[in-house]
């Protein structure tokens, strides 16, 4: 940006202006002017050629026609040629041919021999010159002819020679009558004449059949031969016919060229002047248009400064005034509104801003004493601002009030990091640093994430001027000034020592709701089931009614308090996921089954839509569970009596949707945007016809987001409602339905490796063993077998002794002497059972045989007795409970299947650890003397092989789900749990000695 006066810059845009202008009208001038003059000169020269040539063409013909009128002198009445003496008589005299051919006249006789010559030349009478081309030309035409530049036979001379044939009144040859041009001494033009005098014009002409010059500024004497191809630009451009008008560069000069070539005798002529004097006329026309120019620009822009000063006169005026009235802060609107438009414009303009202004100032004292009085009135709320460097800038009353510092020992001086604990500051650095991946640390710890947000809702640790400690929820925020700059940060802390010591009272009750509360209702829901289920006996119709109620109301009651505790944990970030891999059509089938009972008392059909046979997911399977559960009792207890609830699943690539449908009144439209907030009820009121907490479908919307899916519903008044919801789908590769049977957790058939060569007798073992329930694997070789056993656990081997690539007794010592394979049962299915038997040398632990052709019912009894051998009928479980009750009805729920003994005490349960071996220990947390969370260290030591089921009220962290093998909720306990839980474990201390993965029921 120029930094010049108003005035200047008019008078530098007219000028710059003008002088654009005129710079493009000097150049189109000056080309034109050349243009022009470059024609004009071009079509000068080619008129001199033109007279150029007309004069040499009027030469020739005059010379052509005097040699003719001489050739008829030359003949005698009777038509033949005059003799020696008489031409030779005839050529002495002065004719009108003799001065047209002042360099020789010849007379030559029919075989053009000279035999008479006007100017003596040794030797050339008798000369005979009919091998000259232009001798060969006459005799043809029998017409005259001019040669082209040639040398003379016997004079040397450069000569042109020009040929008039003597006929006779028959039209023979009878002799010629030549006329010779010494070139030397004769131009052929006489460019003196005929061209102005003009010593720097050059002018050729050139015989461009012979590459020979004709006639040249310089005399010569001797026929000059045309120079080399590019060694004479002039020369060049003659031969090539450049236009007229063309520049050619010649001894480092231009030349300004006009060419012509002759029809007869073909040569060319050719006129080059000088550029630089063929354009001097432009050259010296065009200095006066521009000296002409220059006086017109000085004289705009003389006008256009006086026009420019007369115009920004004014506006300096007010531009003093305005200046004046910034310095002494004082805004008066009493500028003279005259003058130009422009400078009237102006002043109105200047003094309607200075009455805004006079009203902006006022309102903004307002706004300040507003701001300061609010700042100051917030006694309860810290406010401190700082600028980008972290210097506080603003500290209100709330904040001293809060801290104890005054507002003068803060601002400007201090920043927020003496406010914080320095180990808080050091930990959230080292966070945000890993989080961010780059280095956050000092006052950049308060505000990077308030930068990238906006805003940072964050609890902090403030510390007292005294020292003490104040807990308060910070909200940092990004300011910003008019060009969207970040100038400065705003902190808003509320103290929340109240708060924090309410969710202290809070916890506490919480954890003795689920100790308290949870551990005899359990109890009472576990024997009501018992009651209800028939494991006591019969009972009467009338006790069964009663007893169903308290155990429905039971298990309401515990809904209430799980919805109640679970809604907690959820806000707090706590509630533990373990997420493992299911197949969607086991668990949908199960909750289906699950929730049957709750239908059937009002009539209500459940039914399964769609099928994903191949389709898993990656979830919790009790929240998956909990989730299905929610919406179907939703949906139940919303559908009239004898309506339908249908749970349909559908897939695509990369999801899986599974719906709720019912055929009840819908959601009102008032009710749809709280429908997935908490304690939310389309009835709220304590006459509502339907039960509940309203906690149900914000509990589902939290479990299938954080199973990394989303929850929707669809529903229209009276037409029912559909809700459903989306979870990412792991894989869809097809799967056996022993291995999906496996991933339920359900009772899971043993699985048998049948080895054996023979197609038929597979197909045989496999129908006889898949009919009888089991699981079973075919392989046709030893390797094949032993590449099985590596990658699974089988109950049983089915083996013949006659493999492809191996025997099968090695096959079996191999299996003996391998710990992992040592322990499984092998029934041996061979036409050579006998054979075999003396071969194994007596060894047959764990072995049976089968001889060839198999017997069905012998196969089922003997591989009844090896699996039923391999597996104890009464596992011990150790179970450290204090709650008798509790530990009657978990005892009650496992029934016959399992040995149970009960510690209720620390040092009770050590005690037995010490004395038996146990397969599984049930562990409750809170025990009379102490955690049971110290006993995990001793239950390793002591039983090494046993697998650590803890059983409590209190759900776990995921630290604490890492140290046991599974823990189960007393809140969800059933016969179904209990016993698969249980069952599991053992069944993976039996099968490869290792656990599974950690699980939560």
């Amino acid at each position: 940006m120029i930094k010049a006066p108003l005035s200047v810059r008019i008078v530098l845009l007219v000028l710059v202006t003008s002088g654009i202008l005129v710079g493009g009208m000097l150049a189109t001038v000056h080309q034109l002017m050349v243009s022009d003059y470059e024609a004009l000169v071009a079509e000068r020269e080619t008129a001199v050629i033109k007279r150029v040539a007309s004069e040499l063409e009027l030469s020739n013909q005059k010379r052509l026609l005097g040699l003719e009128a001489f050739a008829t002198r030359l003949v005698n009445d009777d038509g033949q040629l005059l003799d020696d003496d008489t031409l030779q008589s005839l050529l002495q005299r002065s004719t009108a041919a003799s001065e047209l051919f002042p360099d020789g006249l010849l007379v030559l006789d029919a075989e053009a021999t000279a035999i008479a010559e006007d100017q003596y030349s040794p030797g050339r009478l008798g000369t005979n010159y009919a091998d000259r081309p232009h001798f060969q030309r006459a005799r043809q035409t029998k017409q005259p002819v001019i040669s082209e530049p040639i040398l003379g036979r016997t004079t040397g001379l450069p000569l042109l020679s020009y040929l008039q044939p003597i006929l006779s009144e028959d039209g023979d040859i009878i002799g010629y009558a030549g006329g010779i041009l010494n070139l030397a001494n004769t131009p052929l033009v006489d460019t003196g004449s005929v061209i102005e005098s003009d010593s720097s014009t050059v002018t050729l002409i050139i015989d461009p059949q012979h590459r020979l010059f004709v006639s040249m500024q310089e005399r010569f004497d001797r026929p000059e031969p045309l120079p080399d191809e590019g060694a004479d630009a002039l020369v060049d451009a003659a031969l090539s016919l450049s236009p007229t008008g063309s520049i050619v560069e010649h001894q480092r000069e231009s030349y300004l060229v006009a060419s012509r070539q002759l029809d007869s005798p073909g040569w060319i002529i050719l006129r080059a002047l000088p550029y630089s004097e063929a354009i001097a006329p432009a050259k010296a026309s065009f200095r006066h248009f521009l000296i002409i120019t220059l006086i017109a620009m000085i004289i705009v822009g003389l006008a256009g400064a006086w026009i420019a000063r007369s115009l920004t006169q004014p506006i300096e005026r007010i531009t003093r005034r305005i200046e004046y009235m910034a310095e002494n802060a004082r805004f008066d609107s009493d500028f003279q509104e005259k003058g130009g438009p422009e400078v009237t414009a102006l002043a109105h303009a200047m003094n309607h801003l200075a009455d805004e202004r006079k009203a902006a100032d006022i309102a903004i004292q307002e706004a300040e004493r507003f701001l300061s009085s609010v700042l100051e009135s917030a006694s309860e709320v810290s406010i401190i601002a700082t600028d980008t460097t972290g210097i506080i800038t603003a500290f209100n009353k709330g904040a001293e009030n809060m801290l104890g510092y005054s507002k003068q020992e803060m601002l400007g001086k201090q920043t927020p990091a003496i406010l914080h604990l320095k180990e808080e500051v050091d930990a959230r650095s080292a966070q945000l640093s890993t989080e961010l991946g780059y280095c956050v640390e000092g006052f950049r710890v308060f505000v990077e994430k308030a930068e990238q947000r906006g805003s940072e809702k964050r609890e902090w640790t403030y510390v007292h001027q005294d020292g003490h400690q104040i807990p308060v929820s910070m909200v940092v925020t990004v300011m910003r000034d008019s060009a969207g700059e970040i100038n400065g940060y705003l902190g808003i802390a509320e103290n929340i020592t109240e708060r924090k010591r309410a969710d202290q009272i809070k916890n506490e009750f919480i954890s003795t709701v689920n100790h308290e509360l949870r551990t005899p209702l359990t109890s009472i829901s576990g024997a009501l089931g018992l009651m209800v289920g028939g494991n006591v006996g019969e009972l009467p119709e009338k006790a069964r009614t009663l007893l169903a109620t308290a155990h429905r109301n039971s298990k309401r009651l515990t809904h209430l308090i799980n919805d109640l505790l679970d809604i907690e944990k959820i806000a707090e970030g706590k509630l533990h996921f373990d997420m493992q891999v299911h197949a969607v059509m086991p668990l949908l089938e199960q909750a289906l089954e699950a929730n049957q009972h709750y239908g059937s008392n009002r009539d209500i059909t459940l039914s399964l839509a769609g099928k994903t046979s191949n389709a898993l997911i990656n979830v919790d399977n009790q929240r998956f569970m909990q989730i299905l559960a929610n919406l179907l009792s939703n949906a139940i207890k919303f559908s009239p009596q004898g309506g339908e609830v249908t749970l349909a699943v559908e897939t695509t690539k990369s999801k899986v949707s599974i719906s709720v449908i019912d055929s009840g009144p819908g959601i009102a439209n008032a009710f749809r945007k709280q429908i997935f907030q908490r304690f939310a009820q389309a009835d709220a009121s304590d006459s509502r016809a339907k039960e509940g907490t309203g906690l149900g479908l914000a509990i589902t919307r939290e479990l299938v987001e954080h199973m990394g899916g989303r929850i929707d519903f669809e529903s229209s008044e009276g037409n029912g409602s559909r809700f459903f919801f989306e979870l990412p789908l792991v894989q869809a590769a097809e799967e056996t339905s022993g291995q999906l049977e496996d991933e339920t957790g359900h009772h899971t058939p043993p699985r048998i490796l049948v080895v054996e060569d023979d197609q038929d007798v597979v197909k045989l073992l496999g129908i006889m063993l898949t009919d009888a329930g089991y699981q079973v694997d075919t392989v046709f070789t030893g390797a094949d077998a032993l590449n099985r056993l590596q990658q699974r656990h089988y109950d049983l081997i089915s083996l013949d002794l006659m493999l492809p690539d191996c025997s099968g007794l090695d096959l079996i010592h191999l299996l003996r002497q391998q710990p992992g394979t040592a322990g499984i049962p092998i029934v041996v299915v061979s036409g050579k059972m006998e054979r075999g038997r003396l071969d194994i040398f007596g060894d047959t632990t764990n072995i049976d045989w089968l001889a060839k052709p198999i017997d069905q019912q012998q196969l089922m009894d003997i591989v009844q007795q090896q699996l039923s051998t391999t597996r104890e009928s009464y596992p011990r479980i150790l179970h450290i409970e204090d709650d008798r009750d509790l530990h009657q009805v978990v005892c009650a729920m496992a029934g016959d299947h399992f040995t149970f003994e009960v510690a209720r005490t620390l040092q009770e349960a050590r005690t037995r650890l010490k004395q038996g071996a146990f397969d599984v220990v049930l562990l409750d947390i809170g025990l009379p003397d102490g955690s049971g969370w110290d006993l995990v260290d001793d239950i390793r030591a002591c039983q090494p092989d046993a697998r650590l089921v803890i059983l409590s009220g209190i759900d776990m962290t995921q630290h604490q789900h890492g140290q046991v093998e599974a823990v189960l909720l007393k809140s969800r306990l059933s016969c179904e749990t209990l016993i698969n839980g249980i069952n599991t474990r053992i069944e993976s201390i039996r099968s490869n000695g290792q656990a599974p993965a950690n699980s939560a029921l």
